[in-house]
């Protein structure tokens, strides 16, 4: 758009750009303006990424369980991105919850839980699943539907009817909708957002517990050939998945097919105690030693290739990764105990900074080995 005073053109709105699609006008503070996001830091006009990487602009996260000592958490905290801040929900998820790990959509967080009384480090085969508008509980499975024989993605209206029967059919007794096949325990979890599904593997089994996120229906299937305990990425085009050991594959989310051995898997012999986090700048990030150490590497997201390694701000393992928009969190961790240290993850500059009280999670002092979920606040609604 341009304005123009006789013929001279006045430039109070900058060009627009496939990177600034979806972005707000805002006041540079003087006589101009830049294409910005809620949370967004610089002064000119977001640049680079294109539709992916602004397909939703993350304001928001939370971090679900983990677990001090031998004590699970039920747990949820809030963290508000562009002020490092996070809050306390409270006791939200149905049961006690260590060791484990879920996914989320655009709208919902999901994360593998159990009845209450659950025992630290224990299996389980329950779903829970909140809000990512404020983090409330909306549901757990203890009971559910089977999708048994049915192809991925059932959109119908009337499942028990249409072949979606309940009862001991398909996931044995009682169980299908959101609720797993099987007892698993520290699963690798993560999401194709474009495509709108949650895969779950690993834990236990080698089967892939995948969701239909507009119907919140399970399906299971797509053997990936490993059942170690993991940790995964959310790609756009794919989804990276380590196992205990030297144990590394991608799925393809448009075909659904396993790949071994992304480019040697960054060649890492590790355990799955340090998490891989995701970022939408064609990256993401990998600790590359087993639990409490110090190395971390950055790999590309279209190839798997390592594109370079450094240090990790102090040694640590079963972190809690939060996506993030141009950052993302380490929201606690375990370095020889379980605590709620925070660590600010730059995707820009590789850089780790430490934070303080105010970015920490609350409520209980040591959270290691939760899950956590991020959101778009104009997507799911909710101001700061």
């Amino acid at each position: 758009m341009a304005f123009f005073a006789g013929a001279t053109e006045l430039e109070f709105v900058p060009q627009g750009t496939d990177s600034s699609r979806g972005a707000k006008l805002i006041s540079n503070g003087s006589d101009g303006s830049f294409w910005g996001y809620m949370g967004y830091t610089g002064t000119g006009s977001v640049q680079g990424g294109g539709a992916w990487r602004y397909r939703s602009i993350y304001t928001h996260g939370y971090l679900a369980a983990g677990y001090k000592g031998s004590n699970p958490w039920r747990s949820v905290n809030k963290t508000w991105h562009a002020t490092d801040s996070t809050l306390y929900c409270g006791e939200q998820i149905s049961g006690p919850q260590s060791y484990c790990d879920g996914f989320y959509s655009d709208y919902n967080g999901y994360i593998q839980a159990g009845p209450t009384g659950r025992a630290f480090n224990a299996g389980g085969d329950w779903m829970a699943s909140y809000g990512l508008a404020n983090g409330t509980i909306r549901m757990f499975t203890a009971d559910g539907f089977s999708s048994a024989g049915l192809s991925y993605g059932y959109q119908g209206n009337d499942p028990k009817n249409e072949g979606l029967t309940y009862g001991s059919g398909g996931f044995t007794n009682h169980v299908g909708g959101m609720r797993l096949s099987t007892s698993i325990v520290d699963a690798a979890g993560t999401q194709d957002i474009k495509g709108q599904g949650g895969w779950m593997n690993g834990g236990g089994t080698s089967t892939t517990h995948r969701m239909h996120f507009p119907t919140e229906v399970m399906y299971t299937g797509w053997d990936s050939g490993n059942s170690g305990r993991g940790t995964a990425a959310a790609g756009e085009s794919r989804g990276y998945f380590q196992w205990s050991g030297t144990n590394y594959k991608y799925v393809t989310w448009s075909n659904s097919t396993w790949t071994s051995n992304w480019p040697q898997g960054g060649g890492w012999g590790k355990d799955n105690h340090c998490k891989i986090q995701s970022t939408k700048w064609g990256h993401h990030y990998i600790g590359t030693g087993n639990n409490v150490t110090s190395g971390k590497a950055r790999f590309s997201d279209s190839t798997g290739a390592t594109l370079a390694n450094f240090s990790k701000v102090r040694s640590y393992g079963e972190d809690n990764p939060m996506d993030g928009q141009d950052w993302g969190y380490i929201m606690g961790h375990y370095d020889g105990q379980q605590n709620n240290h925070t660590i600010k993850q730059t995707h820009s500059s590789d850089s780790e900074v430490t934070l303080g009280a105010a970015a920490m999670p609350k409520g209980h002092y040591g959270q290691s080995s939760g899950a956590c979920s991020t959101a778009a606040a104009t997507v799911i609604g909710g101001g700061m």
